[in-house]
């Protein structure tokens, strides 16, 4: 239930308003609920604490992939790909952005990479 978890997650910030964990899991949700920009201010507070964080770099790609911005989806999913290269997700999320572009080639190599890993 995600607005449970949201509500955890609040009480969670309260103590510690500037865990990258939580903040991160909080737009997370955010963005499930399609508010891209919402998340979006999330995550920049998540970035001063943890810039390197794949997982973090991952859902920015994807915040702006929804949002239609998607030379920012695959600039922030290949700055994801280079901090953890063998997480299949990412490649696969590269994958959709460059299928929705009509990139095929490439989005051919990005699904295969996420099959492969």
């Amino acid at each position: 239930n995600n607005t449970k978890a949201f509500e955890f997650l609040g009480n969670s910030l309260t103590y510690d308003p500037k865990s990258a964990k939580t903040i991160l899991a909080a737009g997370s949700i955010i963005q499930d609920n399609q508010d891209m920009d919402v998340a979006l201010v999330k995550y920049r507070v998540a970035a001063v604490q943890t810039p390197n964080s794949a997982q973090l770099w991952n859902n920015i790609g994807m915040c702006f992939f929804g949002k239609g911005k998607n030379v920012a989806a695959v600039a922030c999913l290949k700055r994801a790909v280079y901090f953890t290269p063998f997480e299949w997700i990412i490649s696969y999320n590269l994958g959709v952005v460059h299928l929705a572009t009509g990139q095929y080639a490439s989005a051919f190599h990005y699904f295969s990479t996420a099959i492969n890993l």
